[in-house]
């Protein structure tokens, strides 16, 4: 926002909210603190208040290639983790969306304390990114949830719309994409807030539903009306205690330090495998005898990282009947079984489960006809003889 709409929008609502009665010394601010119960006034329009509460994680590093591989390599003590969450005034992420709550989260000892910037209007914006830009810079790392599909691309935008240029920003661990590999199969849905009922056991009361939240801005700025508002406090300050429990849940159970109940047996060795194989190894295995084929494909790929092809073989015939797998299968009877026939077959299958024109659908019709030559030249030859 340029800084010259920014002002002439300040005097809008300058006019628009501050009674006649009231003294021009005194700022639409210092009318509306008033229904900020608990909230410091940091700068003009820009509010903060925190919360804490005991939370004991364990105290090793946390390894974020659990997370992402990309993040291969970054391990990062708790403390030194900062758990983040923004409130908008819309969904689409784009430049006509603006942030204006943001939870922070971090852990000092057995304390986690949540800390919260509230905007009270667009001129406050300026002031409202200085303090995300200093949160970020103390953090070794930022964790959220969906992050990296809104919360981090959003306040880039707003960074250079002020004319900040692109932000600092340290290693970004999203836990959406974990969480899904744990619990979609097993729970369904992977909102935040499902997780808390489901894996934390915490149902939230009198919640703020996610498509009012930019409503009850808007409330706040034109009417002077909280109610809403602070119900979007409390929205936000759990969606950061709530990240933060379970981040170290599927850090320690990727890990070992926990063992899990409740989650995709796959999705939790795919997860193992980022950091301890032989522990990806067993609890794959374990899925695939227990009926699972899921689980051949990623087992396969952790053979060939230990170095280990000959085990290989064995699995391959227990691939998902999908394109991949039964490509997979043909290319194990031609080469394994010297079954040429059945690798046809097979080939001919893959392509007609492939989705058409697709690159797996295009190598299974030419494996099918190399295949058909092939069993073609050798019928010859033994017609010959």
């Amino acid at each position: 926002m340029s800084s010259r709409l920014r002002e002439r929008l300040s005097r809008i609502r300058n006019a628009a909210i501050v009674p006649k009665s009231v003294s021009p010394a005194r700022t639409r601010h210092s009318v509306e603190r008033k229904n900020l119960e608990g909230w410091k006034l940091l700068e003009d329009g820009l509010h903060y208040r925190e919360s804490s509460f005991e939370f004991s994680p364990r105290r090793e590093g946390v390894r974020l290639g659990i997370f992402s591989r990309r993040l291969d390599g970054v391990v990062v003590q708790p403390a030194d983790l900062l758990f983040f969450d923004l409130e908008t005034t819309g969904l689409s992420g784009g430049s006509g969306t603006v942030a204006f709550l943001a939870g922070c989260g971090s852990l000092a000892g057995n304390t986690f304390t949540t800390r919260q910037y509230f905007m009270d209007d667009y001129p406050a914006e300026p002031a409202f990114l200085r303090a995300l830009d200093s949160e970020f810079r103390a953090a070794a790392a930022v964790v959220t949830y969906n992050g990296s599909s809104f919360d981090i691309p959003l306040y880039t935008v707003r960074m250079a719309m002020n004319g900040n240029g692109a932000p600092v920003l340290p290693p970004h661990a999203d836990a959406l994409h974990a969480a899904r590999r744990l619990w979609r199969r097993t729970i369904g849905t992977c909102t935040l807030g499902g997780l808390e009922l489901a894996v934390l056991g915490k149902p939230r009361v009198d919640d703020i539903p996610g498509s009012m939240i930019p409503d009850a801005w808007f409330e706040y700025v034109k009417q002077n009306k909280a109610d809403a508002i602070i119900r979007v406090f409390e929205h936000n300050a759990i969606d950061i205690t709530s990240l933060a429990e379970l981040f170290f849940i599927i850090a320690d159970s990727a890990e070992g330090v926990l063992e899990p109940s409740g989650v995709d047996p796959v999705g939790l060795g795919e997860l193992q495998s980022r950091v301890d194989r032989a522990r990806a190894q067993a609890t794959l295995s374990a899925a695939l005898e227990a009926g699972d084929s899921r689980a051949a494909r990623p087992l396969l790929r952790l053979y060939r990282l230990l170095g280990q092809p000959w085990l290989r073989s064995g699995i391959i015939p227990m691939l998902p009947d999908d394109a991949a797998g039964l490509f997979a299968k043909s290319v194990h009877a031609e080469r394994v079984s010297g079954n040429l026939e059945e690798a046809y077959l097979l080939a001919l299958r893959s392509a007609s489960c492939a989705k058409e024109g697709s690159a797996i659908a295009l190598r299974a019709h030419k494996r099918a006809e190399r295949m058909a030559r092939k069993s073609a030249g050798l019928t010859g030859q033994s017609s010959s003889v």
